[in-house]
C-alpha cells in the first residue's frame, strides 16, 4: 500500500472514530437526566397520593356476605378506578427517589410489588373486571402490609404512654 492510501484510509476513519466520540459523550450527557430532588416526605407521600388513591382501588371491589356493594357503574367511574391504580403505581416512582429507599434490596423489591399490584388494577380497570381489581387490591395490600411490617413494625401498635396511664383490670381510676 503507497503513503497516499495509507493516508486517505487514516483520513476516512478519523472522522467516523470522532463522530463515534461526540455521540457517546451527547448519549453520556443525556442519560443523566435531571437532578431530582426530594420535596415531600415518605409520611407525606403515604397521607395524600398512597393512601387515597389505594382507597379507591380498594372501594371499586367491595363485597358483603357474598354480594358486591358500591363500585363502578359508569364509563367515568371506570377511569377513575384505572386512573386511581395508575398514579398508585406512577407514585412508586416517588418512593424509589435517591434519599427515600430505606436500604437498597427489600425497599425495591417491595416497592415493585406494589407497582406490579398497581398495574394489574389499572388493566383490570380497563377490562371492567370486578373480579380482577378485587384480587390486584389484595395483592395491594399484601405489598403495603409487607412494607409496613418491615420498615414501621409498631405502626398499629397502641401508644406507650396510653398503655401506661390506663388503670388496670378492676381497678379504680384515680381523680
Amino acid at each position: 500500500m503507497n503513503a497516499n492510501a495509507r493516508n486517505a484510509k487514516r483520513r476516512t476513519g478519523r472522522p467516523a472514530f470522532v463522530l463515534a466520540g461526540c455521540l457517546l459523550y451527547a448519549c453520556a450527557g443525556c442519560s443523566k437526566g435531571p437532578d431530582l430532588q426530594p420535596v415531600a416526605t415518605i409520611e407525606q407521600i403515604m397521607e395524600t397520593t398512597v393512601e387515597p388513591v389505594s382507597n379507591a382501588v380498594f372501594d371499586a371491589a367491595v363485597w358483603e356476605n357474598g354480594v358486591q356493594v358500591g363500585g363502578p357503574k359508569t364509563p367515568d367511574d371506570w377511569k377513575m378506578v384505572q386512573a386511581n391504580a395508575l398514579m398508585l403505581a406512577e407514585t412508586t416512582n416517588l418512593l424509589l427517589m435517591n434519599g427515600r429507599a430505606k436500604d437498597q434490596f427489600g425497599w425495591r423489591i417491595r416497592t415493585q410489588a406494589l407497582r406490579d399490584a398497581a398495574l394489574k388494577a389499572a388493566s383490570a380497570a380497563e377490562a371492567r373486571n370486578t373480579e380482577a381489581i378485587f384480587n390486584a387490591g389484595s395483592e395491594i395490600y399484601q405489598a403495603c402490609t409487607g412494607c409496613h411490617l418491615q420498615y414501621i413494625p409498631n405502626l398499629n401498635a397502641p401508644p406507650a404512654d396510653s398503655r401506661a396511664s390506663a388503670p388496670a383490670p378492676g381497678a379504680q381510676a384515680s381523680r
